[in-house]
Parts: structure tokens; sequence; C-alpha cells
């Protein structure tokens, strides 16, 4: 992505915890409880047919313990989207007086952690956006105010080199009340709140980001 230029607009904030908290319920209501609600019906359904086949033959253990297995595995599905939310909430806390900037380019979107050490040299690369998608693993808070899904163990917090996101690749763009959210590949998501910039701003964000000036945001 081209930085040399000016950038189109530029502007530094911070976002509270309770904006990332409703972001990402947000996220989860659009990408997980889908799937959820497809493996709850699918398991459903399965352990119907075990309990007509328990009610025709009670000998048949086989089907008692196939019950227990599918409703085991929808609640446990569900605990672990629910318990997800808890650690991503714990995870935030360290970050939610960090202060970010974004600036927009033509080419994309360069984010810049404020308050974070800066990188100790200016030629270390940029870090890959992984695209991967598990849906079963853990989550935790990215540098630059990425909120990465399925985190590893919490370890201190390193110098950030800035994160650069190209428009393309996957990047999609939301309006909600309070805030914009960038996403790419049901994976990672940004939320850049509206309360840091001016009317003129939004309108800006509004065109750059291609939401119709009619949309009503969700």
């Amino acid at each position: 992505m081209n930085k040399t230029g000016k950038p189109l607009l530029k502007r530094s904030y911070h976002i509270p915890l309770a904006m990332y908290d409703d972001a990402f319920l947000r996220f989860q209501k659009k990408f997980v409880y889908p799937q959820n609600l497809l493996l709850t019906a699918v398991l459903l359904v399965i352990a119907g047919v075990y309990v007509h086949a328990a009610i025709k033959d009670s000998t048949q253990t086989i089907a008692y313990l196939l019950i227990v297995v599918c409703i085991a595995i929808v609640l446990i599905r569900w605990y672990r989207t629910f318990k997800l939310r808890r650690a991503v909430h714990d995870a935030l806390k360290d970050v939610e007086q960090d202060t970010y900037e974004l600036s927009v380019y033509d080419e994309g979107l360069l984010i810049r952690t404020m308050d974070a050490p800066e990188p100790e040299t200016a030629e270390k690369p940029e870090p890959e956006i992984a695209l991967d998608f598990e849906p079963d693993a853990s989550a935790e808070q990215t540098e630059n105010g990425f909120q990465q899904l399925f985190p590893e163990e919490p370890a201190e917090r390193e110098p950030v080199p800035p994160t650069e996101i190209p428009f393309g690749m996957g990047l999609k763009l939301l309006e909600y009340p309070d805030y914009f959210m960038a996403y790419i590949v049901k994976q990672n998501f940004y939320v850049i709140p509206k309360k840091d910039f001016s009317e003129d701003e939004i309108l800006q964000l509004r065109k750059l980001f291609r939401i119709e000036p009619d949309q009503k945001p969700e």
C-alpha cells in the first residue's frame, strides 16, 4: 500500500470497553451464531431419531448414550461461545486505555497504536493478517486495536508496527449507530468509533468505505 502521500483522513481516538463488547457480540451473531444454530438443529434431529428408537426398544442402551452425546455437544458449543465472549472482555481490559491513530488512504487503512512502544527498527516487516477461520479456538485482543478471535496464551506486549489494511482482500466495512466495523474474512475486526470524528469526517468515512448515504446503521 502506498503510504508516501498525504492521508485523506487522519484522526486519533479511544475505544471504550463497552463498544468492544458490543462489536464482538455483533460479530458473533453474524458469523458464529448461524453455525451454532445449524449444528444445534442437526444434532437435535439426530437425537430425535434415537429418542424414537429408544421408545420403540428400551433395551437399546446405545440410543440413550447417543442422545446424551448429541445434547452434550450442543451445550458445550454454546457454552464455549459465551465463555469466549467473557474471555475477550477480560483480555480487552489491558488495552482499554490505549489510543489509536487511523490514517485513511485511497488504497486502504493504516492503524497505529499511539500508547505502545515503537518498533525497534523501521525495517521490521508488517505482520501478515491470518486468514484461517478456526471457530472453536480461543480469542484475544491483538495490537493496533485488532480483535483476533482465536488467540494464543497472553504474553507481554511488544513493540507494535503499524497495521496496514488494504481495501479489497476480503475487507468488509459495516456501519452501526456508534461505530464503523472493518472485518476481514470472518476472522479479524476493527472498531472505529464515531465519537472522535466530526460529522463531516463521518460522511467522508462513509464515502471512503463505500457506505451509501441513505443506508441506515444497523
